[in-house]
């Protein structure tokens, strides 16, 4: 019997070569092997296990922030910054239901290699974080979630709209070999993080953290801050799984799709436009509509460009922010392409 030893971290393990190759060859995104087993070894999406161990070693707690300092500054603040926090409490409130967070779930189930699923666990893992996040912020500030959530409703209705048309729900039974089904999944990984989790109340966020950078509520800001970091690494998650799905399955990427998912992204972007249009608390950090909305099609151009659906962005007009939104550069740099020669097993693969 041929062997191959690979390590993992600190420990060491010998592999039977051709039950290796065979493991290898039947890791997929999708329609793969369902083994009772978690095996992670020998890993296939690398970038998948080293992403799970950035977002692991990146873990916080929203205590580890202390607002006693922002509890005191809350009252002197004007009406339209405190209307902006309140708003993006409602929306961290609710978020769960508006983007359809629910999905998560389902497709945690529907892709079948176990690398795969272990970052997802880490992802349900910052969820929890989130609703920390609440509970200390609310608690902390003296808000009322339920005029936070109140104030939301409106566009709260409009993000959910958005979401209704355009996710489709799956069960873990579904049949993944049709195109179409193939083509749903690929849609919902696509719009759930690059145009909601992605884009939406960019503007709103960037407000909050404005607001941080001249004195104002800067535990407050630290922590969205962290949450945004978070976000950053399910974004890229996202679009490592949309890459990977697509070479997998070359017959989804047709240039009618294509369209289908750049107009969705339009549908996305204009409706964060339309918010802009009422966004208290921009004139008072010194953030004009204009500059704002720029930076929404500067966001969508590089959610776009990243999965190979339009050009780069030309520039962003808040630089700063783009240090918040975009902080996981080092991966969007990789290639796609993560499949290596099954004959050679060593520390690099891992």
């Amino acid at each position: 019997m041929s062997t191959t030893t690979v390590t993992l971290g600190d420990r060491t393990f010998e592999i039977d070569e051709a039950k290796a190759q065979e493991a290898y060859a039947a890791k997929k995104v999708i329609n793969g092997r369902d083994t009772m087993f978690f095996n992670i070894l020998p890993l296939k999406y690398q970038w998948a296990y080293e992403l799970y161990r950035e977002m692991k070693n990146n873990h916080w707690e929203p205590e580890d922030v202390a607002l006693r300092a922002d509890a005191a500054q809350w009252a002197s603040l004007p009406e339209d910054l405190q209307q902006a926090v309140e708003l993006l409490m409602g929306y961290q409130a609710t978020s769960g239901e508006i983007t359809g967070a629910e999905e998560i779930y389902a497709i945690r189930d529907i892709v079948t290699a176990p690398e795969l699923k272990l970052v997802f666990g880490r992802y349900v893992h910052e969820q929890n974080t989130q609703q920390d996040v609440l509970v200390h912020i609310f608690s902390s500030l003296g808000l009322n979630p339920v005029t936070c959530t109140s104030k939301f409703a409106e566009v709260a209705s409009q993000m959910k709209a958005l979401t209704d048309k355009h996710l489709v729900e799956f069960d873990r039974d579904v049949d993944m070999t049709t195109l179409a089904n193939k083509q749903a999944f690929a849609k919902n990984t696509f719009f759930f993080s690059q145009c909601m989790e992605g884009l939406q109340l960019y503007s709103l966020y960037s407000v909050v953290l404005e607001m941080g950078r001249t004195g104002k509520l800067v535990g407050v800001t630290e922590i969205f801050s962290k949450l945004l970091r978070d976000a950053g690494f399910r974004c890229e998650l996202f679009r490592k799984l949309f890459a990977e799905l697509c070479q997998e399955n070359p017959d989804i990427r047709t240039s009618e799709f294509d369209d289908e998912l750049a107009a969705v992204m339009d549908e996305a972007v204009a409706l964060e436009k339309a918010f802009i249009a009422t966004l208290p608390g921009a004139a008072s950090v010194g953030l004009d509509g204009a500059t704002l909305s720029n930076y929404i099609d500067h966001v969508a151009a590089r959610r776009l460009a990243a999965c190979g659906l339009g050009p780069a962005s030309a520039g962003s007009p808040l630089p700063w922010l783009d240090e918040v939104f975009f902080p996981n550069e080092v991966h969007a740099g990789h290639s796609s392409a993560t499949t290596q020669s099954t004959s050679d097993f060593d520390d690099d693969d891992l």
